[in-house]
């Protein structure tokens, strides 16, 4: 009996454990991304896992990022995100929570402007819900925030549960 009690309590854990997606990391510049910048506009694309990939571009104030299915990220007629950018603008790797091999949610470091007026920049852990060709924002955690990579993580585990608002 106390083995059955044993193995069902294993059991239970790595059933709860695997509600839980894994984590991929990828990375948000370099020699691994397509860059197409031009002058004035700097814009590229690097893969993520699973087919996906996110195309930033900066135009000096505005910053985008758009999340989707690789044969469709041209395709797309919006941005996921747009924002004014300030500072490095976007970190150097995205963090991908996986569930059953696709992504459902994503995280990436930025840096914003808080308003048109004002020069200081303010840096988060912008957090994405991915429902298959749907990404939207979910959340952002100030980095300055108690464990912000924690509470990022917790959120990104909420967004993958979660379905982007109908628009």
């Amino acid at each position: 009996m106390r083995r059955l009690v044993v193995l069902a309590t294993a059991l239970a854990a790595a059933g709860a454990g695997s509600a839980f997606g894994q984590t991929q990391f990828t990375p948000a510049t370099g020699s691994g991304c397509k860059d197409e910048s031009k002058d004035g506009l700097g814009l590229w694309t690097c893969p993520g896992p699973a087919g996906y990939a996110v195309r930033f571009a900066d135009e000096g104030n505005i910053v985008s990022l758009t999340i989707a299915p690789k044969r469709s990220i041209e395709k797309r007629q919006g941005p996921t995100a747009q924002w004014r950018g300030a500072g490095k603008v976007l970190g150097d790797k995205m963090q991908w929570i996986m569930r059953a091999g696709v992504p459902k949610a994503a995280v990436v470091r930025t840096w914003r402007r808080p308003d048109a007026d004002d020069d200081g920049e303010i840096p988060e852990l912008s957090v994405f819900a991915i429902n298959g060709e749907k990404t939207c924002l979910f959340g952002a955690i100030d980095i300055h925030t108690d464990k912000a990579n924690e509470a990022a993580l917790a959120r990104a585990e909420q967004a993958a549960d979660s379905r982007c608002p109908e628009r």
